[in-house]
């Protein structure tokens, strides 16, 4: 059996890696490789490999659900990043299996995809200051991105279609996102997404930027245990959703960048891999 170990040494706790325990733990007999992720730009291929270690962060585990979509192997998650969203999302310790991936379009995620406000904070910090400063190193970058965005989007499902303009569109497959354990109606391995929308105040002024404020708070620090349908505040569970930007949008993958646009279609799909998030 060939296995890939990857350590993505940019990660916020990258420095407590230990390979050759690793190794004995979850390789044991395996014919082993090790790849260290040293740039943003690095990567790696799966071909001929049979069982895919990987650890770092979100944005390691979202790479490799992408990269390993259409494969048959094994891959094991050890979160070794700054705030593991998807691993602290997870009921339970131990080993546990994560069967269905969020995807938009043709990109899959395993906690969120969302565009507008504070959600290019994920993308923000150097690989220095995370790993010095750990999750302290994102909240200098929140008053830098605490402005509106004007997002015009179209959302349709089997039973709404909206459309309107946004300063964040958010898909949630986890309880956390950043920190705020909001989502309480997310069950893990469920067919449902959770779509969260704000609307976007008229311009981005300190006026704007005061009125976005209270539906942010009452998000992210009330949270939601029932669907919301408010004059700001958009939160449903879906199981299938098309979603139709004019522009090209940055949007926050698992606190990886992609820029989208066109039609989008959501959901949550069966990954072909056997995915194991382990939490030790």
């Amino acid at each position: 059996m060939n296995c890939l170990l990857v350590i993505n040494t940019l990660s916020g706790n990258a420095s407590k890696v230990r390979e050759e325990k690793l190794i004995e733990k979850y390789a044991e007999g395996c014919a082993v490789t090790v790849k260290y992720i040293r740039d943003r730009e690095d990567t790696y291929t799966v071909d001929g490999v049979d069982r895919l270690i990987v650890c770092g962060g979100d944005g390691t585990l979202n790479h490799a659900l992408n990269i390993c979509r259409d494969k048959e192997l094994d891959i094991y998650y050890l979160p070794f990043g700054t705030f593991n969203e998807t691993a602290k999302g997870m009921q339970g310790s131990g080993v546990c299996s994560l069967a269905k991936m969020g995807r938009i379009k043709n990109v899959d995620f395993a906690y969120v995809a969302a565009a507008g406000s504070f959600t290019d904070i994920g993308q923000s910090p150097s690989a220095k200051l995370k790993r010095r400063f750990k999750i302290f190193a994102y909240f200098s970058k929140v008053l830098a991105s605490y402005k509106v965005h004007r997002i015009p989007a179209k959302i349709e499902c089997d039973t709404f279609s909206l459309q309107d303009t946004y300063t964040l569109v958010m898909f949630s497959n986890a309880k956390r996102c950043f920190g705020f354990r909001f989502n309480r109606l997310h069950r893990d391995n469920s067919d449902d997404l959770q779509l969260l929308l704000i609307k976007a105040p008229k311009k981005d002024n300190l006026w704007g930027r005061i009125c976005m404020f209270f539906p942010f708070f009452r998000a992210f620090f009330m949270g939601f245990g029932k669907e919301h349908r408010g004059k700001r505040i958009t939160f449903v569970s879906i199981k299938n959703a098309t979603l139709t930007l004019a522009n090209e949008t940055p949007f926050c993958v698992d606190g990886e960048l992609k820029r989208l646009v066109g039609e989008l279609p959501v959901s949550k799909q069966a990954h072909k891999a056997r995915i194991y998030l382990i939490k030790e």
